[in-house]
C-alpha cells in the first residue's frame, strides 16, 4: 500500500481507466469520457486528493482516494476499486484501512462514500468497516437512471 506522488499521474490514469473498463457501473464517470483527458488533468487529479494504490507481485491490485467532501470536517472516499485478480485476497480491506487512517490523519470527523445500488460486495466491505447508509441517494451520473446511496463512518 502506498500513496501516489505528483509525478505518478500515469499510474493513476492507467488504474482509473482499468477500473472504468472493469466496473463501469460503479463509477460516476465513464471510460469514454476519461480516456482522452489531457496530462494536465491527470496530474491535477493526482494531487487533488490522497491517492492510494495497493500492489501485489509488482502490479497494481487496487486503488482508493480520500479528500475533502465540502467542509473541513468531512472527508470523502472515492475511486475505490480492486482489480479482479486481487478480489477476495484482503486488498479491499487493506485499502479501506489505509483510507480510514488517512481521513483520521487529515482531521476529518466523518468519512462519506457513495455506492451504486445492487453493488452488494462493495456494500458488505464498507459495512464491515463500520459504514452505514445515511438515507441520501442520487443519480449515478446524468443520463443514467441508476441510483447510488451515501454511506458514512464516524471517525
Amino acid at each position: 500500500m502506498r500513496h501516489l506522488g505528483p509525478d505518478e499521474w500515469q499510474i493513476f490514469r492507467d488504474v482509473r481507466l482499468a477500473a472504468l473498463k472493469d466496473a463501469p457501473y460503479a463509477f460516476g464517470s465513464t471510460w469514454e469520457h476519461e480516456k482522452n483527458r489531457a496530462e494536465e488533468e491527470w496530474r491535477a487529479s493526482v494531487v487533488s486528493r490522497t491517492r492510494f494504490v495497493a500492489e501485489a507481485d509488482g502490479q497494481v491490485a487496487g486503488m482508493a482516494s480520500v479528500g475533502e467532501a465540502g467542509d473541513a470536517h468531512t472527508g470523502s472516499l472515492t475511486s475505490f476499486w480492486v482489480h479482479p485478480r486481487a478480489r477476495g485476497k484482503g486488498v479491499g480491506d487493506s485499502l479501506m484501512l489505509a483510507s480510514v487512517e488517512s481521513a483520521k490523519e487529515a482531521g476529518y470527523d466523518e468519512l462519506l462514500l457513495w455506492v451504486t445500488e445492487n453493488n452488494v460486495h462493495a456494500e458488505r466491505l464498507y459495512e464491515r468497516h463500520g459504514f452505514q447508509r445515511t438515507g441520501a441517494t442520487q443519480q449515478v451520473r446524468p443520463g443514467d437512471d441508476r441510483l447510488e446511496f451515501e454511506m458514512s463512518l464516524r471517525l
